[in-house]
C-alpha cells in the first residue's frame, strides 16, 4: 500500500513536469532537457576480474617533484549546500523544460545522449566492458558523462560547437591516468587537427589507484607548506617528501598551469571533484566529493555547470578573486 502511494505521488509530479502531449513511451531527452539532467544517474561501472589492487606507486608514476615555480598555497572548500542551490537555480533559468523540436542524436555528428533515465526517456543502451585498466575507465567517462554533456552544450550553446572533449596525447604514455580537455580543435596546414584554447581539464584515474580516502584528503581545506619549502630552496633538485595529497595537487596544478586552464575535474568515475584555481594560481576552490550516482545535483548537472562556468557564459560561477572571498557570485 505504501509503495502504491509513493508511485502515485511520483506520477503526479511527473505529469506536472512532462508536457501533456507527450507520454512515457515517446519521450525524447530534448522534450524536457531540464528533467533529464536532474534525474539521469551514471550507470554503475563494474570492475574487471583481473584488477586486485594497486600495483604501483601513483606518486612515482606521475613523476612530480616539489618545484619552486609552483604558486599554489591553499585549498578552499566550496559549500555543498550553496553549490547545490546555485546549480538548481541555474537549471531553472537556463535549461529548457519544453520541447526543443530536435532529435536526441545529431544526425550529422552522431552526438547523442548516452546516460539512461528510465522509465521517462527512451535512450539506446550502450554496453561497455568491465573496467580493468585506465583505458577502460576513461572509456566509461568519455562515453557516458562526457558524451551527454557534449550533446547538451552544443544544443544549448551553438557557438560552442567548435569545442569538444578530447584526450590529451601527452598523457597516453602514462599508465596511471588520462587527461581530457574541453577545447577547440583547428586544422593545421598539414591537415592534422590541433587542440587550442583549453578551457577545462578532466583528470581520470582508476578507482583502485586513487581511493575515496585519498580524494577526501585531496579536497580537505589545507595549506601547502611543501610548496613554500620548495620555493625557498636554492636548488630545485633537492628532494622533499610529499605530504598527504601534495603530489596530486602538484600534478593538477602543473598540467592546468602549462595550458593556462584554471577549471578542472578529477574523477575515478565512481567519485568526482570539481575545482578552479584563482587568477593568480595561488589558491584553489574545490567542491565536495560526489559519487557517480549523485542526485540534486547529478553528475551531469555538475559537469555541465562547470563547463558553462569555464566558458564564461551567463549564469555560470565566478570564483572569488582572493581567498578572502566567501560568496559564490554569478556570471553576468
Amino acid at each position: 500500500m505504501y509503495n502504491v502511494a509513493l508511485m502515485s505521488l511520483y506520477l503526479f509530479y511527473l505529469r506536472r513536469l512532462i508536457p501533456t502531449s507527450l507520454t512515457l513511451s515517446n519521450m525524447r531527452v530534448t522534450d524536457n532537457l531540464r528533467y533529464y539532467l536532474h534525474e539521469a544517474r551514471l550507470p554503475e561501472m563494474h570492475q574487471g576480474p583481473t584488477v586486485t589492487g594497486k600495483t604501483e606507486s601513483l606518486t612515482d608514476s606521475l613523476g612530480v617533484r616539489p618545484r619552486r615555480y609552483r604558486r599554489l598555497e591553499a585549498v578552499h572548500s566550496i559549500d555543498m549546500e550553496l553549490l547545490g542551490d546555485m546549480i538548481f537555480d541555474w537549471t531553472e533559468v537556463y535549461i529548457p523544460s519544453t520541447p526543443l523540436g530536435v532529435h536526441d542524436e545529431d544526425e550529422r555528428t552522431g552526438e547523442r545522449f548516452t546516460v539512461s533515465c528510465r522509465p521517462c526517456f527512451s535512450i539506446p543502451s550502450l554496453p561497455l566492458g568491465r573496467a580493468s585498466d585506465i583505458e577502460r575507465v576513461s572509456s566509461w567517462i568519455d562515453n557516458f558523462p562526457l558524451e551527454s554533456t557534449l550533446r547538451t552544450m552544443h544544443l544549448l550553446y551553438p557557438e560552442s560547437r567548435s569545442f569538444r572533449f578530447s584526450v590529451c596525447n601527452e598523457c597516453s604514455v602514462q599508465p596511471s591516468f588520462r587527461k581530457f580537455s574541453w577545447s577547440e580543435t583547428s586544422m593545421t596546414d598539414g591537415g592534422k587537427s590541433k587542440r587550442i584554447n583549453d578551457t577545462l581539464s578532466l583528470f581520470s584515474f582508476t578507482p583502485w589507484t586513487l581511493s575515496e580516502e585519498e580524494l577526501q584528503g585531496f579536497i580537505r581545506p589545507q595549506r601547502l607548506p611543501q610548496q613554500r619549502g620548495a620555493q625557498a630552496c636554492v636548488s630545485e633538485l633537492k628532494c622533499y617528501p610529499f605530504r598527504e595529497q601534495e603530489w596530486l595537487w602538484s600534478k593538477v596544478w602543473d598540467s592546468c598551469f602549462s595550458c593556462d586552464c584554471r577549471w578542472f575535474v578529477v574523477t575515478t568515475y565512481r567519485y568526482w571533484v570539481f575545482g578552479v584555481f584563482s587568477p593568480d594560481w595561488g589558491d584553489v576552490f574545490v567542491s565536495p566529493l560526489y559519487t557517480y550516482d549523485s542526485c540534486d545535483p547529478t553528475i551531469l548537472e555538475l559537469l555541465l555547470f562547470w563547463v558553462v562556468s569555464a566558458m564564461g557564459y551567463e549564469g555560470g560561477w565566478i570564483p572569488p578573486e582572493t581567498r578572502a572571498g566567501s560568496k559564490l557570485p554569478i556570471q553576468c
